[in-house]
């Protein structure tokens, strides 16, 4: 292994005193390669060494040879001093680049890797040693992924609530007056085990999972439900404990007992796993990991998943939706209100029975900032026909991330709330925004009425409100030619020379909308085949009518350009057979808006009712040319 890694290498290996070791005392034996990233790990390093002296005092066959990618060699001589083992010296940086090279598949799990080598037969037995390590200590020994998953195949089928919580020295759990509980009370219970830091909230109280748990506790112990909560603490600050566990209602490990590390190495919790919740049936098996996920999505109402079954978990979206409220989503503890630019604070309970727009941007979104202007002018409007309207900006930034955030909201004339205000994670989660520019709409029934209401405001503007399903057909189905080409005086198209066309003589028409630039690749290599394409269907006579198709002449193409001068359009236009709107009408924006054209060729059908067919005729032509008309728009 050695010389196929690094053939120029150093024939030995170091202690941290400085003693050479000869790499060929590792012939026959079995060790670890300890390849740590930079930012080293202090709890992995931890674990390994007492695992390392534990093996070497019963003189089984085990060593470690530590490969730092280190570029200091300080802060390599600082770690290594703490190690009991092996290394590569760190002046042979060749040999320690090339096992980097070799084995170094570092992962969000595991930024250290140990990797088994066992020399008696010349082969890695695993690549994930500290896995074994980590989560069976000695036990995994010697490391070989057959031992580990022997080991994970007889813990899962021996695990129980005893062997989870009870150790040799421990049969009990404590509550908050300090009393002791028998482990074996909870036996044939449901229990949520609360890998728990005591991270307090602003106000210095518990921190909101702390506070939904306790709420869902509440509930369960209500109703009767078999039940409990454990704390597993992870604080190493005693009054921190102490100070924590006294506001809870539920039992919890003593304050540094070991089993507390021991369930973290067992259920192979990282550090950006946690703080987390996970359920134990009465079976003492898992039945559900990432509860904490579930009360981030649908806060106590995550009390209805209980028992946690398959049939019950997939009831819970239908009953969030059944309940949801526009306090349920804008209220949480003593947050139950929005604000006004002037910091005003408006109860939500004003706004009950309103229908509610959620602005959900990021003020260093281009998007968002493109979109505000639309938004701003339909919100006037709206508000004008229905005063029972309001719109709510939600920050999806903070001051760190978005430190233009408050500014940007000094430009809307509605409610917001607060910048990093502990709702938004919330409302994100409830309502599954993924993405800046979402706009949610939620009903006077506290119901969301859609969750893409960005689309229709851009398409119909104020037409849309109030934004639901019937109201986004009425609007498509009022849609006629004119209502699109027309606005006052603008009611005209124009073809050579300038000759303008009436847009009443194209109704009833099949009317293809061009939106092109002189300056696109896409545009000009496109233009070509739709020119060839115009011509076929322009010529298509009664053999389409047996089809029970109309193929005659009701067939135009109007050019929307959205080149940037009047040369470019000129130019660009003389070489089209069709119409076009005249460079920098006005309605190029309504159309641009409507159907979202832009420097790219995009190919909208608009049918002899005027109702739009399709807005990706590009997709379709080129594939089947004339043929597929009108086939490529229905």
């Amino acid at each position: 292994m050695w010389c196929r890694c690094s053939p120029e290498r150093e024939d030995f290996l170091i202690r941290n005193n400085g003693e050479k070791v000869a790499i060929s005392s590792l012939d026959g034996r079995k060790f670890g390669l300890f390849l740590s990233e930079i930012h080293y790990d202090r709890i992995v390093t931890d674990d390994l060494i007492k695992v390392y002296n534990q093996l070497s005092s019963e003189g089984r066959d085990f060593e470690i040879v530590f490969v730092s990618c280190d570029s200091c060699e300080e802060t390599f001589n600082m770690y290594f001093s703490d190690m009991p083992w092996l290394a590569v010296p760190f002046a042979d940086s060749d040999t320690r680049e090339r096992l980097h090279d070799h084995f170094g598949s570092f992962t969000e799990y595991y930024p250290d890797l140990l990797v088994i080598y066992d020399a008696a037969i010349g082969m890695v037995v695993n690549e994930e040693g500290l896995r074994a390590v980590a989560k069976y200590g000695v036990n995994g020994y010697p490391f070989t992924v057959k031992r580990y998953y022997e080991l994970e195949a007889a813990a899962k089928k021996e695990q129980s609530l005893r062997s989870l919580l009870v150790s040799s020295s421990r049969d009990y759990l404590i509550s908050n007056d300090g009393s002791k509980v028998a482990v074996s009370d909870l036996e044939g219970k449901i229990v949520a085990f609360y890998f728990w830091f005591n991270i307090p909230d602003k106000d210095g109280g518990p921190d909101k999972l702390t506070r939904v748990l306790a709420e869902i506790y509440r509930k369960l112990k209500e109703a009767g439900e078999s039940f409990e909560v454990v704390l597993v603490p992870l604080d190493d600050n005693k009054s921190s404990y102490e100070q924590g566990l006294a506001s809870m209602p539920w039992l919890a490990i003593p304050f540094e007992d070991e089993g507390c590390e021991r369930l973290i190495r067992y259920f192979e919790l990282w550090p950006f796993h946690l703080p987390t919740v996970l359920v134990i049936g009465a079976d003492g098996k898992i039945m559900l990991k990432n509860y904490d996920s579930l009360i981030d999505d649908y806060g106590v109402l995550a009390w209805e998943a209980f028992p946690f079954s398959e049939e019950q978990l997939d009831l819970l979206p239908e009953k969030a939706r059944a309940a949801q409220t526009l306090e349920s989503l804008l209220v949480a503890g003593d947050l139950d209100y929005v604000i006004r630019k002037e910091g005003l604070k408006v109860p939500v309970k004003e706004l009950v029975g309103k229908t509610i727009l959620l602005f959900f941007a990021m003020n260093g979104s281009i998007w968002c900032q493109k979109f505000l202007p639309m938004l701003i002018e339909a919100y006037h409007k709206i508000k004008r026909m229905d005063s029972a309207f309001e719109v709510i900006y939600v920050p999806m930034g903070d001051m760190n991330t978005d430190p233009g955030a408050f500014e940007f909201f000094l430009r809307m004339p509605w409610l917001a709330v607060p910048v990093g205000d502990e709702r938004i994670g919330s409302l994100e989660n409830t309502l599954e925004v993924g993405y800046v520019n979402t706009m949610v709409v939620i009903g006077p029934t506290g119901q969301t009425i859609t969750n893409n209401a960005a689309t229709s405001l851009e398409r119909y503007g104020a037409d849309a409100y109030p934004f639901s399903g019937e109201r986004i057909k009425e609007v498509e189905m009022a849609q006629t030619l004119e209502s699109l080409l027309v606005a006052g005086d603008l009611d005209y198209v124009i073809g050579k020379e300038g000759l303008k066309v009436p847009v009443k003589e194209l109704v009833g028409k099949t009317i293809l909308l061009f939106f092109s630039a002189r300056g696109s690749g896409t545009c000009r290599g496109f233009l070509p085949h739709l020119i060839e394409e115009y011509h076929k269907i322009k010529r298509m006579d009664s053999a389409f009518e047996v089809v029970n198709i109309s193929m005659d002449s009701a067939f135009e193409v109007v050019n929307i350009s959205m080149d940037k001068d009047q040369d470019s359009f000129e130019e660009f236009f003389s070489g089209m057979p069709w119409l076009a709107l005249p460079f920098g009408d006005e309605r190029k924006k309504s159309l641009e808006r409507t159907f979202g054209g832009g420097p790219m060729a995009s190919l909208v059908v608009i049918g002899p009712t005027g109702r739009t067919r399709t807005r990706y005729a590009t997709r379709s032509l080129p594939a089947h040319g004339a043929e597929a008309y009108p086939c490529s728009v229905v």
